[in-house]
């Protein structure tokens, strides 16, 4: 090998450790602190009128299950796990609770490790598996296999219950908000305004967000890529130990 090739190779090097450390970063770094503003159609929950949304809201047992276990999700694709631990420690109420981390027991790094769902998250499919991994019962629905009739009726009635649980898996950009696909749970129905509360747990870029039903539809209705079919929900319920 000459001078020349060496110094090429060297450098050729150097820009490809630069680039997998700048991916790495990204992927593993705490998100920043955005506090986007939301478009005209979304209404957040710290304004006056999504406070009273929720106080006349019937279906919304979920909101206070959910709420005390809420934290922002710790890395840029872990919206699945960060829902998951909230899911998780409303339903089973584990000691000690579960957090982001302790979530990939063996059981649940067989779906997908903690390395690659850093880098590329979690399908709906595989947050499904991921939650099944710790003791709960999954119902998974592609919106592009239902209807807004069926997923409006399966909010009111989740939502309204105890012990049951709503995730929302869709794509950022039908809401007019920054990103792509996301993963949260979701924390109350209002039939009067049509709308349900989704609980973003990415918290440093949206608040929580009341959407009409039939935009937060038309967004599960988006294709997710990495899955090659529609994004859509997952119905969650507890298991038996």
């Amino acid at each position: 090998m000459n001078r020349l090739t060496r110094y090429v190779s060297v450098g050729v090097g150097s820009a490809l450790l630069l680039v997998a450390s700048s991916l790495g970063w990204y992927a593993l770094s705490t998100p920043p602190v955005e506090n986007l503003p939301l478009p005209p159609e979304l209404i957040s929950i710290s304004s006056a009128e999504g406070q009273q949304l929720l106080a006349l809201a019937e279906s919304k047992a979920d909101y206070a299950q959910l709420a005390p276990h809420l934290v922002a999700q710790a890395r840029r694709a872990f919206c699945g796990p960060a829902t998951s631990a909230a899911v998780i420690n409303a339903a089973r109420r584990p000691q000690p609770l579960a957090t982001q981390a302790s979530l990939f027991n063996a059981a649940a790094s067989a779906v997908k490790s903690e390395f690659a769902v850093s880098f590329s998250g979690l399908t709906l499919e595989e947050l499904a598996a991921f939650m099944r991994a710790h003791g709960l019962q999954v119902q998974v629905v592609h919106a592009g296999e239902s209807g807004l009739a069926a997923f409006r009726e399966a909010a009111r009635a989740t939502l309204g219950e105890p012990g049951t649980f709503l995730i929302a898996n869709y794509d950022r950009r039908v809401l007019k908000q920054a990103g792509e696909g996301h993963l949260s749970p979701v924390g109350a129905f209002d039939a009067k305004t049509d709308r349900v509360l989704i609980l973003d747990v990415a918290t440093r870029k949206y608040p929580y967000t009341w959407v009409p039903v039939s935009m937060l539809w038309a967004a599960m209705n988006a294709i997710d890529a990495d899955a090659g079919q529609t994004r859509g929900y997952l119905l969650v319920a507890t298991g038996t130990d």
